[in-house]
């Protein structure tokens, strides 16, 4: 198995805050770009038809004056959350995504991924968030991944 370096990452990763900062050390950093609350119940059936998502509802960024960014008071909950970035995942390799360890260590979470497609496969990903809750702000990290070369025809 091989992994994507540092330098080639930079050029798969697309609107990146700093491509440098966010590729170093040979991972990817994924930052926060929107949140939606999870709410409601969802229905789930083997049959699609018989299935119904659960509400999700736009929180909005609060900004105070002089601040570049907004910011999100999250409490204990389910979130839906998009990334700003987009990755370019090159074929015959697959992107496989972790929560960033500034999460974990806060007590907030997200499944551990593999993609092999953007575009198909990552639309967001759902976000735990503890009893204690977080203040959390745009473009904070929030996944780090690697790419991983999956095809054995490559050495």
């Amino acid at each position: 198995m091989r992994f994507t370096n540092t330098e080639d990452l930079a050029s798969l990763l697309k609107f990146a805050v700093d491509p440098q900062k966010q590729t170093e050390g040979g991972c990817l950093t994924l930052t926060l770009l929107e949140v939606q609350q999870v709410m409601g119940e969802a229905r789930l059936d083997f049959n699609a038809k018989n299935s119904e998502d659960a509400r999700r509802i736009k929180r909005p960024a609060r900004y105070t004056a002089g601040e570049e960014v907004g910011w999100w008071d999250l409490g204990q909950g389910s979130y839906w959350v998009t990334y700003r970035e987009r990755v370019e995942i090159p074929t015959g390799c697959a992107l496989f995504l972790q929560p960033h360890v500034r999460l974990l260590r806060n007590g907030i979470w997200h499944p551990t991924v593999l993609i092999r497609d953007w575009d198909r496969d990552m639309d967001g990903i759902m976000l735990a968030v503890s009893s204690r809750g977080v203040r959390i702000s745009e473009n904070a990290p929030v996944s780090s991944g690697i790419i991983i070369h999956t095809d054995r025809d490559q050495s």
